[in-house]
């Protein structure tokens, strides 16, 4: 009966240590935890969002990116486009949207194989 009731006893004891680890902080609150983490500006692009490059009226736009992180294309007009590298490290056909992603930083000289008058850079850092 002894060994039964330390059992108990003990099973008690860490119940309740259980439940007291589970109480609220009075010391902090909702409100201190918004303080602590300030809400991005209305023109501040979402984290990971990463870089976007148009093309409009047959210009690419200027474009940063970060290495390894998608770069969207957007193409507005009317014709189909390319973003190529002029090193040849990437060459992309765009008709509507597309994808881009760079792994190395440096700044790429592009061009259009379609359009030779369309040329621009991307810098990526």
């Amino acid at each position: 009966m002894i060994a039964r009731t330390r059992v108990l006893s003990v099973t008690l004891a860490a119940v309740g240590l259980a439940l007291a680890g589970c109480g609220s902080d009075e010391k902090s609150s909702s409100a201190d935890t918004a303080a602590a983490t300030p809400a991005p500006a209305a023109d501040d692009a979402p984290a990971g969002a990463g870089a976007t490059l148009t093309i409009s009226g047959f210009k690419f736009s200027a474009v940063a990116a970060v290495a390894g992180e998608p770069i969207s294309i957007t193409n507005a007009d009317g014709a189909p486009h390319t973003v190529t590298a002029d090193d040849g490290s990437f060459d992309v056909a765009v008709s509507d949207t597309a994808e881009l992603v760079i792994p190395a930083a440096g700044t790429y000289a592009i061009h259009c194989e379609i359009h030779s008058s369309m040329t621009g850079s991307i810098v990526v850092s």
